[in-house]
């Protein structure tokens, strides 16, 4: 909630000094603070963001790319990851990346 100073009606901002909130102005003014009320809504919005909080492993790694049937070069796995891009010039096809499912060992077919 945002407050003004009663004086000159600046905005008043949140000082903690020694353990006790204050709202105070450039021009002088103090108001004392419930800190109390401030830690609920904390405490609250801690406890729904670790309901929705998401720990994603390496090993869960989701991938954006198509995965296709092709034989990796080192391992023989039959699956990959598969995408394109433009690296030469725009009258040049574009260079045809894959990488192994299992192994992530990366190649590309030119």
């Amino acid at each position: 909630m945002v407050e003004f100073c009663p004086v000159c009606s600046n905005l008043l901002r949140k000082k903690i000094e020694n353990g006790k909130g204050y709202l105070v102005c450039k021009c002088g003014y103090q108001q004392i603070l419930d800190i109390s009320i401030d830690q609920e809504i904390i405490q609250k919005k801690r406890k729904a963001l670790e309901k929705n909080l998401i720990i994603v492993n390496t090993d869960d790694k989701i991938s954006v790319h198509p995965i296709v049937k092709n034989t990796c070069p080192k391992c023989d796995h039959n699956e990959a990851e598969t995408w394109q891009i433009q690296i030469r010039s725009s009258d040049e096809p574009s260079t045809h990346f894959f990488r192994c499912v299992k192994c992530k060992y990366s190649w590309r077919e030119e």
